[in-house]
């Protein structure tokens, strides 16, 4: 059974179920909602995590500090992205965007700028998430009768990238710059101009994107397929090179060692760009 603990703003409402403190999202659904009183789960549109340690009742903390009109804004932006995108998005993403957008209207209020340095890798490896955050920037200019600077559309998709990710402590920094990396390991082991255009590189980026995810959370299968290994090995010698020289990166930095599966996949897909063509 929910009941009502606290209503939190007009859309928000802190709640117990079989005693367990959670957040629920419905926009009208904190108003003169009463303690003790019991909800009708058709109203609630999102159920958000549990408040259980510090970082959740941080989130918690925002619902009194940050207008409504910023949780609703992260709340259209949210279900705009969860139309686009395949992978499920965490729900801290509705306390740490709203609490970003916070700060970025009152920066541009201030006429106060930020800078983010990785935002050409973003724009190139992270199309989608990009485009999802440019018109999550409209959206918040409009809402709140502001022009946010160009720049924050790269912020916004930092926290999508972050809230797509399976491991909460892999941060998207993290994972832009490794992606960054290995693209450049491969440019200059190929040695020869690539179609960052074609079918091909962006199934590559894809690929790599995956990859750099399942390194950051400790996630690399453990699995050896040794025949397609060693015919990759005898048959396109420089491609394996190039995946031999990702693998040495990798166990130096993050002292991984990757299994012949994933030396295998990035071989493939770098095959592929070493052919050239679409």
């Amino acid at each position: 059974m929910i009941t009502v603990k606290k209503s939190l703003n007009n859309s928000m409402l802190l709640v117990e179920n079989e005693q367990e403190e959670m957040v629920l999202f419905g926009k009208g659904l904190g108003f003169n909602a009463k303690p003790g009183i019991q909800i009708d789960i058709a109203l609630v549109e999102k159920v958000f995590i549990p408040i259980q340690d510090l970082k959740s009742r941080h989130f918690l903390s925002l619902t009194a500090t940050i207008p409504v009109a910023f949780f609703d804004v992260t709340h259209d932006i949210i279900q705009l992205a969860q139309q686009r995108y395949v992978k499920k998005l965490h729900s801290a993403l509705f306390f740490t965007l709203t609490e970003h957008l916070f700060f970025a209207v009152e920066r541009c209020r201030k006429e106060q700028s930020f800078v983010n340095k990785l935002s050409w890798e973003i724009k190139r490896y992270y199309q989608k998430e990009y485009e999802i955050a440019r018109q999550a920037s409209a959206l918040v200019s409009a809402r709140f009768d502001i022009s946010l600077p160009a720049d924050e559309a790269v912020n916004i998709a930092f926290h999508l990238i972050n809230a797509s990710g399976d491991n909460d402590t892999t941060t998207a920094h993290q994972q832009v710059e490794l992606v960054n990396r290995i693209a450049e390991i491969v440019r200059y082991k190929l040695n020869k101009t690539l179609d960052i255009d074609s079918v091909n590189y962006n199934r590559f980026i894809t690929h790599v994107r995956y990859f750099a995810e399942r390194i950051l959370s400790g996630k690399i299968a453990a699995s050896e397929t040794e025949d397609f290994y060693q015919e990759l090995l005898r048959h396109r010698p420089a491609a394996m090179a190039v995946s031999l020289s990702i693998r040495d990166y990798v166990q130096e930095k993050y002292a991984i060692i990757l299994p012949k599966d994933e030396l295998t996949w990035l071989s493939l897909h770098i095959s592929r760009l070493e052919d050239g063509g679409a």
